[in-house]
């Protein structure tokens, strides 16, 4: 470690802000330029790519049903290979573009576009080996699923599904594993995330700029990622901070404009700038702190003669390097172009507002009000999803109790079979999560299920069967969204089985039916074909699948706005679950969806009374689209 190295100084930080500031025009325009390349030329292709892979391995359609099919053919093993190598090429090339520029006005070099090339082909040349695709595997596929997108522009919306963490937050116990899990790639982009940095500053082979990453992170103690903390949390309110402004801005406006629409487009600009902006940020941080750790020099970019003044009290002071009028200027002109060059960015950004899958942007409200399955203000369905788990235990009385209360349309609940044959109301296969119990519902009788305490933020019930559910619904009015879980230890004729309890209980009328099974699917829809029945998808990549269904339940990571229309045009209807973000709610609302399958009721009931397909601009709705294309900045 060099003698003089003051690990994360504190410095740092403002410098990053005050170089991002006096970033010359031309390398705003190169950083914008890539990413803009990035996002319209090569992700169309990645995803031609991943089609082209799905069909090959002979399936019309991607989902968590068929993703174990996708390597039996080595044609679309070669292709999901090549989509790979697109993605570490993307990601390594903005990455270590926006490095190079910092590098560069750093060092004190004289702005030029040529000398970023030069450098980039020289380290392609000599460093950028097989260790290059370890880094572009962290930066392109892991940092996503945390939620740090910032140098990935072709896998931006990649990311875990919201309803795993949503089951992993359950309890303590499983939220304190998805924590643990979570904190694990976080650790390990840290300790690698000064790898290329260091192999661009010091122009070697990235098996060493790696162990000096490694070294780096071990001596800066708590200072290094303390400093990191500062800056993630720092553009994550300065993003929530832009959104709430821009939003009440086009708000007020709005109140006295009839037509905001060039003020929402003004806006979305000035809002998709912070990618740029935010990831030159960063990169300024991440080759400071190698140059820092190098000792080597950081000049100003610019230099001016010093010069000497009086003070008023006497006695001289020197002049910072560069002057102060220079500065204003240029971040003057910098603000500018940031503004321009994103214009293209803004639109590019995977899931941006401007995206043509982007769901919910202010411009995109327009749907034919013939269309079959569109929703309305009124027939959006509001879907309790397994009750109202504030008010009780999923999938229990009080649960569907509380729903009841919230004035919910439809509660949707699951049920699965027992060891002698019965039917009880649980999601979860396991029962050691909710209860304690490390025992498995189709190992144990109806008697020991329903006898088992489950609890659930602070409610503790017991769990019921098919029979005492739907009896309560009944008296309560409220239809169901029955799901039934497929565990495969069910037993001969399973279906039927809970056809006929519903039958005697009469309960098939007036409710839904759902499952992830597409056998099942048919085999309800073969028997009872007067019976509304859905396929639910838990991932889905490519067209919808084709299924005897009524209508579709898509998990909301994989549901697009296209989705949505293809499935209207067939005459079927689309649930999204499990949505309880309001900006995702008004998004898809405004895309015409037919039901929310939410934790929040409530909050969905509001945003359904306030939108439609077909209305203009409502107050909040930048707002709300801003900040859900922040989700792409940082978590």
């Amino acid at each position: 470690m060099p003698k003089n190295y003051l690990p994360s100084k504190p410095v740092l930080l403002g410098r990053s802000m005050r170089e991002l500031c006096i970033l010359p025009l031309r390398y705003w325009f190169l950083s914008g330029g890539v990413f803009a390349v990035l996002a319209l030329g090569v992700s169309p292709l990645i995803n031609d790519l991943l089609l082209a892979a799905v069909h090959r391995a002979g399936l019309s359609t991607l989902t968590d049903r068929t993703i174990g099919a996708l390597f039996s053919s080595p044609i679309s093993v070669g292709l999901l290979g090549a989509a790979f190598l697109l993605v570490a090429v993307a990601t390594l090339i903005c990455f270590a573009t926006l490095l190079v520029i910092a590098d560069l006005q750093l060092s004190g070099a004289r702005p030029s576009i040529v000398t970023v090339g030069v450098r980039l082909r020289r380290s392609i040349n000599k460093q950028y080996r097989g260790g290059a695709f370890l880094v572009a595997a962290q930066l392109g596929l892991l940092a996503p699923l945390v939620g740090f997108t910032l140098f990935a522009p072709v896998t931006g919306s990649l990311g875990i599904p919201p309803f795993v963490g949503r089951e992993y937050m359950k309890t303590p116990l499983s939220a304190l594993l998805w924590c643990s899990m979570a904190a694990f790639i976080v650790y390990g982009l840290y300790k690698t995330i000064l790898t290329l940095p260091f192999s661009l500053v010091r122009r070697q082979q990235l098996s060493k700029s790696f162990r000096f990453s490694l070294r780096a992170t071990r001596q800066g103690g708590i200072r290094l990622p303390l400093v990191f903390a500062i800056a993630s949390l720092g553009a994550l309110f300065a993003s929530r901070l832009g959104a709430t402004l821009l939003g009440q801005a086009v708000d007020a406006l709005d109140s006295v404009m009839s037509n905001t629409g060039a003020a929402v487009l003004g806006a979305t600009l000035a809002f998709g700038s912070l990618t740029v902006a935010t990831a030159q940020g960063f990169a300024f941080l991440f080759v400071g702190e190698a140059r820092n750790y190098l000792a080597l020099p950081v000049l100003p970019a610019t230099r001016a003669t010093p010069t000497f003044h009086v003070r008023p009290s006497g006695g001289f002071r020197l002049r910072p390097l560069l002057a102060r009028g220079s500065e204003v200027r240029s971040a003057l002109s910098s603000l500018v172009a940031v503004v321009a060059v994103c214009a293209i960015c803004a639109a590019a950004w995977p899931g941006s507002a401007g995206s043509p899958d982007s769901a919910g942007s202010p411009g995109s409200v327009n749907h034919s009000p013939g269309t079959a399955g569109s929703a309305t203000a009124s027939q959006a369905l509001v879907i309790g999803h397994r009750g109202y788990d504030s008010g009780g235990v999923e999938n229990t009385i009080g649960g569907l109790e509380a729903a009841a209360a919230l004035h919910t349309d439809v509660v949707e609940a699951d049920f699965q079979q027992t060891a002698d044959g019965g039917f009880v109301a649980s999601h979860d296969t396991n029962l050691l999560v909710l209860s304690g119990k490390n025992k498995n519902i189709y190992e144990l009788t109806t008697e020991e299920v329903t006898s088992t305490t489950v609890t659930m933020k602070g409610h503790s019930e017991r769990i019921p069967t098919l029979g005492t559910y739907v009896t309560r619904a009944r008296e309560l009015t409220m239809p169901l969204l029955i799901e039934l879980k497929v565990t495969g230890h069910e037993q001969a004729g399973f279906v039927e089985a809970f056809l006929a309890e519903l039958d005697d209980l009469d309960a098939l009328n007036g409710n839904r039916f759902h499952s992830l099974d597409p056998s099942v699917v048919q085999t309800i829809k073969a028997q009872r074909p007067q019976l509304r029945v859905g396929l639910t998808i838990g991932l889905l990549y490519g067209p919808l699948p084709d299924s005897p269904c009524d209508f579709y339940v898509i998990e909301q990571a994989s549901l697009s706005a296209e989705m949505i229309r293809n499935a209207h045009q067939a005459g079927r209807a689309v649930y999204a679950w499990t949505v309880n973000g309001e900006p995702t709610m008004r998004a898809l609302l405004r895309e015409g969806i037919d039901g929310l399958v939410t934790d929040r009721p409530d909050m969905a009931r509001i945003n359904r009374e306030q939108l439609s397909p077909g209305t203009g601009y409502v107050r909040g709705d930048l707002q709300n689209t801003l900040l859900l294309e922040s989700r792409h900045l940082l978590p």
